[in-house]
C-alpha cells in the first residue's frame, strides 16, 4: 500500500512570505514586459484592468461615504496581502481616506528592471480606472519607501 506523505514542510508564515515575494516578482515582470513592448505604465495598466471591468454595473454618479470607505479599505486589504499587514495603515482624514504602505522590499518589483517609480505609475493608473467610474478620485505618490494613496470624491461627484 502506498503511503501518503506531505511534501509541504514550510510554516504558514513561510508560505505567505513566499507567495508575497513571488507575487511582487510577477508584478515587476509583467510591467517590465509591457515596458519592453513599448507601452507606457498607463497603457499597461489599461490592458491589466480591462478584464476586470467587463460586465460590471455602472455606479451611481454621486459617490457615498460608504463607497468611498469601501474602496479605501479594499485597497488597504489588497496592499496588506501584497506587502504584509504590518506595512499598511488606513486612516480617515475628514472626507478623504489615506492608505499608507511601507515598501520594505523593492527588489522583487525591480528584479526585471522596472523602477519602483514606474510601478507606482502603473498602480496609479489601475486605481484611476477602477475608481473614476465610481466617482472617486485617487491620488498616489511615493515618498522614499512609503507609498501613499488618497481617496476622495471626484469634483462634481
Amino acid at each position: 500500500m502506498a503511503q501518503k506523505r506531505s511534501l509541504i514542510t514550510l510554516t504558514d508564515e513561510q508560505v505567505i512570505a513566499w507567495h508575497r515575494h513571488h507575487s511582487m516578482v510577477l508584478h515587476g515582470y509583467a510591467l517590465t514586459l509591457a515596458l519592453k513592448a513599448g507601452l507606457s505604465p498607463a497603457e499597461a495598466a489599461g490592458i491589466f484592468v480591462e478584464p476586470w471591468k467587463s460586465g460590471r454595473a455602472d455606479f451611481p454618479s454621486q459617490v457615498t461615504d460608504q463607497v468611498l470607505e469601501q474602496q479605501a479599505r479594499q485597497t488597504a486589504e489588497v496592499s496588506a496581502l501584497a506587502y504584509g499587514e504590518e506595512h499598511v495603515e488606513v486612516e480617515r482624514q475628514d472626507d478623504t481616506w489615506l492608505v499608507k504602505v511601507v515598501i520594505a522590499h523593492r527588489e522583487p518589483l525591480e528584479r526585471y528592471g522596472a523602477s519602483l517609480e514606474r510601478h507606482i505609475q502603473w498602480v496609479a493608473e489601475q486605481l484611476r480606472q477602477v475608481c473614476e467610474p465610481k466617482g472617486i478620485a485617487c491620488t498616489i505618490w511615493l515618498d522614499e519607501d512609503r507609498q501613499y494613496m488618497r481617496f476622495s470624491r471626484r469634483a462634481g461627484s
